[in-house]
Parts: C-alpha cells; structure tokens; sequence
C-alpha cells in the first residue's frame, strides 16, 4: 500500500503536482494578502471620513464680541480658542497693574484681541505644508483660513490700536486660501478673496494676484465655446 497519495505517481508526475499545489498555495497567500490591503484600506478611508466629518463639525462653546463705534462683530468660537483668548485677557489685566504707560497697554490690549488672529495663523501654517498627503490636514487648512478671514476686521482694529504697529502685515488666511483657489483653477473665488485682502490693507502683492487672475478669467472665457 503507497504511504501516500503522491506513490500513486512517478516521480515526474508528482513533482509537477508539488509544484502546481505550491503555486496554488502561493495565489492563495497573495489573494488573501491583496484582500487585507483592501480593508486595511478601506478602513483607513472610512477612518479618513470621519476625522474630515469631525473637523468640520467642532463644537463651539463661547461667543467672541467686539464693538466699538463703527464695528459690531461676533463669532462662535470653539473650547481651544476661548483658552486661547481668555489667557491673553488675564495676561493685559496682569499688565494694567503693573504698568501704567497708556500706549504700552494699548499694546497689550491689541494683543489680546490678536492672539484669536495669530492662533488662527499657527493652524494655517502647521496643516498647510501637509495637505497633499493628508486630506485631514487640508480640510484644516481650509477651515482656519475661513476662519481668520471671518476674524479680519476684528484683527484690523487691533493693529490700528498697537501704537508700535505701522500698517498691517502679511495675512495667512487669505494668502494660503487664494493659492489653494489657484491650483484648482477656482479664479472667480480667487479674485474675490485678493479684492477683499486689497480693500482691507493686508500687505502683499495683491494688485499683482489680482491682474493675473483677471487675465486668466478671460483666457477661460475664451476657450468656452
């Protein structure tokens, strides 16, 4: 009696039925392990949708206002960034007692109302630099953009306080959410943004950005059929 199934076989028969059971087994070890990349994908993607859900779905727990003759402003603001202006409002008080120099605590009244500004301004350029390869970061970047925007004519009024301060600054809203217009070819929603940092003040080229976007508008309109 054969002491196994391959004594039934010559020798030539059974290393061919070796080999073909061995590449068998190996299909079936890359099928299984392209199925597991699959869901590890999959899931990764699902995981991915959800983070972008959530970035975009903060819960804001604080009113921001400010008001003053010619400006009535209000947003909502999330837990961090209540944190954020809060410990600049304790850092003036800390301020008013110790020093007495009104335009020193003009100074750090500005700062206060600009700490929401810069904070805003941090977020932009740490999820900016990552937004090609994670779309969390992008979505990010978009949303503090948006919302440093949204802030502009608060932070305006806060540089015109500092007495130190000559002019306003460069402003990463605006500028990283224009050249994220730019790469998809969004010139309308470009132009818009440029003439609103123009008319605000914000130091950059934006008669320039403005030129080039008009002139591509009319490239686009004259390929349209």
């Amino acid at each position: 009696m054969p002491k196994n199934m391959l004594d039934f076989f010559n020798k030539e028969d059974s290393k061919k039925m070796v080999g073909q059971a061995k590449r068998l087994f190996e299909k079936g070890v890359q099928t299984g392990r392209a199925e597991l990349k699959k869901a590890i994908d999959r899931m990764k993607a699902e995981r991915a949708r959800r983070e972008r859900e959530k970035a975009y779905e903060e819960e804001y727990e604080a009113e921001f206002r400010y008001k003053d003759e010619d400006l009535d402003f209000s947003m909502l603001i999330s837990a961090e960034e209540a944190r954020v202006y809060q410990k600049a409002r304790r850092k003036l008080k800390e301020v008013q007692l110790v020093q007495s120099d009104p335009d020193v605590q003009k100074q750090w009244e500005s700062k206060k109302y600009l700490s929401l500004h810069d904070h805003f301004g941090e977020q932009i350029e740490y999820y900016y630099p990552k937004r090609n390869e994670d779309p969390l970061a992008l979505h990010r970047t978009i949303r503090y953009c948006e919302r440093q925007i949204e802030y502009a004519p608060v932070a305006v009024k806060a540089y015109g306080m500092d007495p130190y301060q000559y002019g306003l600054p460069t402003h990463s809203g605006y500028d990283r959410l224009v050249s994220l217009y730019e790469e998809v070819g969004e010139w309308d929603e470009a132009l818009r943004l440029s003439h609103r940092a123009k008319d605000q003040g914000w130091e950059g080229d934006w008669a320039a950005r403005i030129r080039r976007l008009e002139e591509n508008i009319r490239k686009k309109s004259n390929e349209q059929p």
